[in-house]
């Protein structure tokens, strides 16, 4: 009859937690969460069915973190608040970010990406369903909307994430949102206007893209 371990699954999967927000996923590893646990490296394995799953389940609990953060209430604007969360969750959790969308191990940026689309966007929706402002829009216009803001907000994330800008506060971060945010929401209330307009179609066709006005961002096949 095997040893029961001393450890849960959980107490594992939140001991490498603590690891890679605090030190980054790399120095993850069974010799670390053993460590993390005062605990020698046998209960781990014993405990774990593979790190390939242990990695699976770090990731989740990094992805509910970064939904906490994007559904804090912070300017009353469910849309806005999504971006500002994003940005905040890349300044202030770092190593988490990184790991999620900077990392380049074999297999992860596809893994969180389908996870990202598959699991935080339907998260959102959700949020966003009795958003009063955007119920003028379908499901499939919400999700090119947050496309569209997450394209500007994930380049400001990397950017504070890695201090190549300074580092900004909460107040400058939701004034760069809301002013992005509330274009990317009226040019999609008018967008048929503008791309109707003889000045845009004309610019299109000299610049070759007559047909953009028909594409949207879910197009681009961003995930």
């Amino acid at each position: 009859m095997p040893v029961k371990s001393r450890f849960a699954v959980e107490d594992i999967v939140d001991a490498a937690f603590r690891i890679v927000r605090r030190e980054g996923f790399d120095k993850c590893s069974a010799r670390s969460i053993a460590h993390e646990l005062n605990s020698s490296t046998m209960p781990i394995y014993s405990c774990l069915s593979s790190m390939k799953e242990l990695e699976k389940a770090v990731i989740k609990k990094a992805l509910d973190l970064l939904i906490s953060y994007e559904t804090k209430v912070r300017t009353g604007d469910l849309f806005l608040d999504m971006g500002i969360g994003y940005i905040m969750f890349a300044k202030t959790e770092k190593h988490l970010f990184r790991m999620l969308f900077l990392s380049e191990r074999k297999g992860a940026s596809g893994d969180t990406r389908k996870r990202f689309n598959d699991y935080v966007m339907d998260a959102l929706l959700e949020k966003l369903s009795g958003f009063e402002p955007l119920n003028v829009f379908s499901q499939e216009r919400k999700r090119d909307l947050i496309n569209r803001m997450w394209v500007f907000t994930h380049g400001l994330a990397v950017l504070l994430n890695h201090s190549i800008i300074r580092d900004l506060s909460e107040r400058e971060i939701t004034e760069l949102i809301m002013d992005t945010g509330l274009f990317v929401i009226q040019g999609e209330r008018t967008r048929k206007e503008v791309y109707a307009s003889p000045e845009v179609q004309d610019f299109l066709k000299r610049a070759g893209f007559p047909d953009l006005a028909e594409r949207r961002a879910a197009d681009f096949d961003l995930f």
